[in-house]
């Protein structure tokens, strides 16, 4: 059995997506999977033992693959490059989104998942309300989309001896110790959903609520989009944190995310590499809907207590607001 994965969107995506591995190699014994993706998740993929072959799109993927047979493809982005791709493939079975007369489709058993997206059949102003209404987590909706048990199968994320010896020697530069709480801190989440990021003024007053709990050392973490608005966070706080930098590299990022005991984050990068790293996790959302993410029994979910939750729009119609000791009382749950 040749099963062929496509899913070529955002790094978190990619990753959550890793889930269905395991079920896939329940059901199908002995079969072979490859996975077709973009560069930029690579590292997140490499060294995972249940893929057998990672195609790059743009790296003349598409040609080999034409010329290689596949019994199953699941085709999990409804973007018309990936559609395109899933389409210029030709297995036994698809299951996912596809190109049909030069327009965007999903095939009839993945309507689950693409009847809440921008492909909806019914036009996105139902595919909203059913968006909304949705309480089934992702790795739910795709293994009953696969016709896989589902048994809280996780997301895989493999570090390196490279990738965790970087982690060990920024916690000794910084004089991490083993009996320390490590919380990190990722208050940004890219350049999407401007309101996904807690403010700057939020970010240094949880900070500064943080650091109260006894033995916390706190790790602040950004990326390239964050490198300001981070200077601006430590600024504000009166008391101390550790800059775990906004320039490292993907798997560098996540070796440091690996160093913490806590994780409080955004829907975002940070909290699936969290959440595949068996981190415990204070995760914060909105405009996404917080019941699509599993987080194992290990996380606690905060929404706003005023604002907008599953709209999805860029700029929420009301700025939300959040509650500092809420996060930090559910941090302490998780101590």
């Amino acid at each position: 059995m040749k099963i062929l994965i496509i899913k070529l969107g955002a790094i978190g995506d990619v990753l959550r997506t890793t889930a269905i591995l395991q079920g896939l190699k329940e059901k199908y014994r002995n079969c072979y999977i490859s996975w077709a993706t973009k560069k930029e998740s690579f590292g997140i993929l490499k060294n995972n033992k249940f893929i057998d072959r990672i195609f790059l799109i743009g790296n003349g993927a598409k040609n080999e693959l034409k010329e290689k047979e596949c019994d199953l493809v699941i085709s999990l982005d409804d973007n018309y490059e990936a559609c395109e791709f899933a389409s210029g493939v030709n297995p036994k079975k698809l299951v996912g989104a596809y190109l049909k007369d030069n327009k965007r489709a999903y095939t009839k058993d993945s309507a689950l998942w693409f009847d809440m997206g921008l492909i909806s059949r019914f036009g996105k102003k139902k595919a909203d309300i059913l968006k909304a209404k949705n309480k089934k987590t992702y790795q739910e909706i795709m293994y009953k989309m696969l016709g896989l048990k589902y048994k809280k199968q996780e997301p895989i994320l493999n570090l390196t001896k490279k990738e965790l010896d970087f982690g060990r020697e920024f916690a000794q530069k910084n004089k991490i110790g083993k009996k320390d709480l490590v919380i990190g801190i990722n208050t940004g989440a890219g350049g999407r959903w401007h309101d996904k990021k807690l403010s700057i003024e939020k970010a240094a007053e949880l900070v500064d609520e943080l650091n109260k709990i006894k033995n916390a050392r706190l790790l602040l973490f950004g990326g390239p989009e964050e490198k300001e608005r981070n200077g601006r966070i430590k600024k504000l706080i009166k008391t101390k944190i550790i800059d775990a930098g906004c320039s490292n590299s993907l798997m560098e990022f996540a070796s440091l995310v690996n160093l913490c005991n806590i994780l409080v984050t955004s829907d975002s990068l940070a909290m699936h590499i969290g959440v595949a790293l068996k981190k415990k996790v204070v995760a914060f959302f909105c405009p996404t809907s917080p019941y699509e993410i599993e987080l194992y029994n290990r996380g606690i979910k905060i929404v706003p207590r005023k604002g907008c939750v599953c709209c999805y729009k860029e700029k929420c119609d009301i700025t939300p607001e959040y509650d500092v000791d809420e996060i930090v009382r559910g941090v302490k749950k998780l101590i």
